[in-house]
């Protein structure tokens, strides 16, 4: 006879809602099926004390409202003004990513057939110009997850004084940081974000990798030190790869995806005010309160770019050997993907170190706008208690913010704080620091079906033929 009380003479109570359901509710988000769910869920309670089964799941979503496609059951008229919504920002989303972008931020759950029958009716244009191409295909080697970090630099914004720098782990895929700041070309500034994320991972990759431009030579020299002072026996050799033109591969399709998938919308809106001229790039006060306005809300829509890419499943896709999945789950879970974590746990003492002699955080570098001016604007902000930033006021918070410290012209601290900032910014931009005088890193030279069971590569073509690009069917 069953024992009712369980398998142990006692009852497993179910988790409790307010542990779940905000969990839950991010997994429907980010795409999990039920099941899927089901087992992330086990991750976050105590499962010799509670339990979720999938019926429970179930039947807590229709409590909870969080209808499936099936559920929430949108025709193309229904969905067609989210859409447009979306479109505002991302004018050149394919459909995977307006299907991602719908779930994620605007909680709508749509077929990936219904956006397609919505864009080839409203926008067959489009469509028409979203075809497959076939590109020359090259290959990237990587053994498992953090072996191998790439880094790369983004200079299509220099008209408005705003650069971007990516780092990612190329094996899963998983974007470590995509930043925005007025200069991407200090090693201090880009080791320092490279400290960020080994201290907030509390581990390090093996080797590190970019291409030979000086600004990555802090990482070179951090990651080296490193790694020296947590294993002495590689102190004869430069812990970092140069690779020189089109051999970072992974950064650079990146960087094709990111004009393509996030970049074009968030142009559009700063060539209008450019263009109506409201921002001068060569003025110097426009410059900071531009800086200081927009940095930081480009930075957030990146940081939600970030995640949707991170969380977002891929199409398989022939050519990769890698293993097929969420680049957050592959980076978090590598041995579900039959490979290993190469990652070397860091000694918190020694990453305190490094960051102190190559990115000390009192550098000017890291400063968004001279403190000095910072303090002013922020007089300013709270006086005028501007309301949330977005799209739709970014530019007139701009230009009243910009107005505010127009109307001071007597304001000699102010000026001098202008004066030095020119100077500084020129100083602080692009310092140089030389590398280590090492050998450098090498690998043994690697050919196609020499590979482990476990090592992947990276086509070229996904750069412009992935799915995620096209709105197109598959029979296109």
């Amino acid at each position: 006879m069953p024992n009712p009380q369980g398998t142990n003479g006692y009852k497993v109570s179910p988790a409790p809602d307010i542990l779940i359901r905000p969990l839950v509710e991010q997994f429907v988000a980010d795409g999990y099926t039920n099941p899927e769910i089901v087992t992330k869920l086990k991750d976050y309670y105590d499962t010799d004390r509670y339990s979720f089964s999938l019926a429970l799941l179930k039947k807590k979503r229709m409590v909870w409202g969080l209808k499936s496609a099936r559920g929430q059951a949108h025709s193309v008229d229904s969905v067609g003004p989210t859409i447009e919504r979306v479109r505002e920002r991302f004018p050149h989303q394919g459909s995977h990513d307006m299907r991602v972008t719908l779930r994620q931020e605007e909680r709508v759950m749509v077929p990936r057939q219904v956006i397609l029958d919505y864009m080839n009716l409203h926008h067959p244009d489009e469509v028409k110009g979203r075809r497959k191409r076939r590109l020359k295909r090259s290959y990237f080697w990587t053994a498992g997850v953090n072996e191998l970090w790439c880094f790369d630099q983004h200079d299509k914004w220099r008209r408005f004084q705003l650069f971007f720098h990516v780092g990612l782990e190329p094996f899963s895929g998983y974007v470590l940081w995509l930043k925005v700041w007025w200069t991407n070309h200090n090693p201090r500034l880009i080791c320092g974000w490279y400290c960020d994320v080994v201290e907030r991972l509390g581990g390090m990759p093996l080797i590190t990798q970019s291409d030979p431009g000086t600004e990555n030579n802090g990482i070179a020299n951090g990651h080296t030190l490193l790694r020296h002072m947590q294993d002495p026996a590689l102190d004869k050799t430069l812990q970092h790869t140069f690779k020189g033109s089109h051999r970072n591969i992974k950064p650079e399709i990146f960087w094709g995806q990111f004009r393509r998938r996030w970049a074009p919308g968030f142009e559009a809106l700063l060539d209008w005010g450019v263009n109506e001229g409201l921002y001068d790039a060569d003025d110097a006060l426009q410059r900071l309160v531009f800086h200081y306005v927009f940095i930081p809300w480009i930075q957030q829509e990146l940081n939600c770019f970030i995640e949707r890419f991170n969380g977002s499943k891929p199409r398989r896709n022939s050519h990769k050997l890698l293993p097929h999945g969420r680049p957050v789950d592959i980076f978090k879970n590598p041995e579900l993907f039959e490979s290993r974590n190469f990652a070397v746990k860091v000694h918190p003492p020694y990453l305190t170190e490094v960051r102190d002699k190559y990115a000390p955080p009192d550098h000017p570098v890291f400063h968004l706008v001279p403190p000095a001016f910072s303090l002013q604007a922020r007089t300013f902000w709270d006086a005028a208690n501007y309301p949330q930033v977005g799209r739709e006021n970014i530019w007139d918070i701009y230009l009243h913010l910009l107005q505010q410290f127009r109307d001071q012209p007597n304001n000699m601290e102010l000026r001098t704080v202008m004066a030095l900032s020119v100077n500084s910014n020129e100083e602080d931009e692009s310092e140089f620091m030389p590398v280590m005088e090492l050998p450098p890193h090498r690998q043994r030279r690697r050919v196609v079906g020499d590979a482990p069971q476990n090592t992947g590569g990276y086509s070229s073509d996904e750069a412009d033929t992935d799915f995620e690009y096209e709105w197109t069917d598959d029979s296109d």
